[in-house]
């Protein structure tokens, strides 16, 4: 197994056919172990001696949406875990749920010999850049990493920032160990529980309705978790005239309990820059601001831009990003970027898998598309600034 010296990683194979159980130890180099999907747990606990990274290989049989989640949860409670799934053969409904599972590839029972070593190796170096080697901490920290609030706005309806919002979050949900929070804040129009098919029992009205006696413990039980994607909703109101009830104040105490639960934050924000919106924006370490490819959309992105700067929030914080950006119609990216005097950061494709996602209430990201491997890559522009302001 390729690993760092000093810094190995333990691998675990789960399969229950010793034919093909036989085939995936063959392809690997190096195997700790040949693990019983039920003592899964007990081994990633136990960890092998010296070994501070672990990856767990499942086979074929166990390609089941149970053990697929069990398997996710066990990943995401053991830091420096990651899981790989052998599939008997290349099946969109199988590759749906491990990316739902948080899986992090699925190669084909045909191609071990070729690809197996390879994806394993990959998440192995993920695993390493992500984890830090227990020699060089200088002692223990109890404080919990402060959170980080990422606002998707446009001062445009009808643009995706919403879609984009909850694709957003999912990717996050699948890349961090973090508690990934996705806060509704349009008061009267909000959809981030129908997209994802939620029914909550609390929104963001009763934890502005808290004041000062938010904290951690409270807010918890004002979140709804969706267990699919991972992601943690705090739901806009169900009622449209609560809106009044939610003040810049309340933002302000909201945000910074999330921070202190040391949660990754994404807001859907209404389009008006009222007080409250504005209370998010600036507020927020980055500002995924949504144009549309037409002459409205862009006419109010220059504008919201110039209220912003208006408000002093740094344009630094803006990651400009173009929605249906392939679309056929007389604007080009080049066009956008004269009008708004700023570079592009992330195009989205045109991708008839949104709006049928968005119907199923199941976010695109879970699938595998042009439109989510955008996604995924903004994440990962996001998340790589916030550990670039984290070292700095």
């Amino acid at each position: 197994m390729a690993s760092g010296e000093g810094f190995p990683t333990s691998v675990a194979v789960v399969e229950e056919d010793a034919f093909t159980l036989s085939q995936i130890v063959r392809a690997l180099r190096d195997v700790h172990s040949v693990t019983p999907y039920n003592s899964l747990g007990e081994f990633l606990v136990a960890r092998p001696p010296d070994a501070f990274r672990h990856i767990v290989i499942l086979g074929p049989s166990q390609a089941r949406e149970a053990v697929l989640g069990d398997v996710s949860e066990l990943v995401r409670a053991e830091p420096g875990t990651g899981a790989l799934l052998v599939v008997a053969a290349p099946d969109a409904t199988v590759l749906r749920l491990a990316l739902r599972a948080g899986l992090d590839d699925a190669v084909p029972l045909e191609r071990i010999g070729e690809d197996l070593l390879s994806a394993v190796d990959e998440l192995d170096a993920r695993l390493r850049a992500a984890v830090i080697e227990p020699s060089s901490v200088p002692a223990p920290v109890a404080e919990v990493t402060r959170g980080r609030v990422v606002s998707v706005f446009s001062p445009k309806g009808g643009v995706g920032r919403s879609v984009v919002a909850v694709n957003l979050a999912v990717s996050f949900a699948s890349k961090t160990r973090r508690k990934v929070v996705l806060i509704d804040a349009d008061p009267q129009f909000g959809d981030v529980s129908v997209m994802l098919r939620l029914s909550p029992a609390h929104t963001f009205v009763d934890a502005a309705a808290a004041g000062d006696r938010l904290d951690p413990t409270l807010l918890e039980s004002l979140l709804t978790h969706d267990s699919r994607t991972g992601v943690y909703v705090l739901a806009a109101p169900t009622d449209p005239t609560t809106p009044a009830k939610i003040t810049a104040k309340s933002v302000s105490v909201v945000l910074e309990v999330l921070r202190a639960m040391g949660a990754l934050v994404v807001v859907d924000t209404p389009r008006v820059l009222d007080d409250v919106v504005v209370q998010f924006l600036s507020e927020s370490d980055d500002i995924v601001y949504v144009v549309g490819m037409d002459i409205p959309s862009v006419k109010n992105a220059r504008l919201g831009l110039q209220v912003l700067e208006l408000v002093q929030i740094p344009l630094q914080r803006v990651l400009l990003v173009l929605n249906r950006a392939d679309s056929r119609v007389q604007l080009s990216p080049r066009d956008v970027e004269k009008v708004l005097e700023m570079k592009l950061d992330v195009s989205l494709p045109s991708d008839a898998l949104v709006p049928k996602s968005v119907n199923r209430g199941a976010p695109a990201v879970l699938e595998h598309s042009r439109f989510a491997g955008q996604i995924h890559e903004m994440a990962d522009l996001l998340l790589s600034r916030a550990s670039a302001e984290a070292s700095s």
